[in-house]
């Protein structure tokens, strides 16, 4: 007695084949879905009509049991050509602006990308437990290091 079978039908292999090429497929899918998404993200906030800022402000002063000092070094300026821009190349601003304490001033502003504005804010930015920021010196000034997101 022989079986009814359809000719051409793999049986139980073609059709276990055909499942696990679909959810490869399916994972491809959402992976490349989450890529797009993130591009889209980063395009929309580049765009957004605005840029972040580095700004420095530079202090006249520390307090050495108060305030944390960091010295910048010669790497610094190199991971961050915006900080270098400000604080010894064309950005410094010799006519800077007064902001909040009398010991404090601006002396100068960049535009940087989202990335280095992270990398600055991450590097520079204020401590997460005291809210404070640190001082970093050079060559015997004392400087704050601020971004601004648009």
């Amino acid at each position: 007695m022989e079986e009814d079978t359809k000719p051409g039908s793999g049986g139980p292999v073609r059709t276990v084949v055909i499942f696990v090429a679909c959810g490869l497929a399916g994972i491809v899918a959402v992976a490349l879905g989450f890529m797009l998404a993130d591009a889209l993200i980063v395009y929309a906030m580049e765009n957004s009509g605005g840029q972040p800022m580095l700004y420095v402000m530079e202090r006249t002063g520390a307090e050495p049991g108060v305030d944390v000092i960091v010295p910048l070094t010669e790497q610094d300026f190199i991971d961050h050509p915006a900080l270098d821009a400000v604080i010894r190349g064309g950005e410094r601003n010799p006519s800077a602006w007064g902001w909040g304490m009398r010991d404090q001033r601006v002396i100068g502003g960049a535009r940087v990308s989202y990335a280095e504005s992270r990398a600055l804010q991450d590097a520079y930015g204020p401590d997460r437990e005291t809210g404070l920021y640190p001082l970093m010196e050079y060559e015997g000034a004392y400087y704050v290091v601020v971004t601004t997101w648009p």
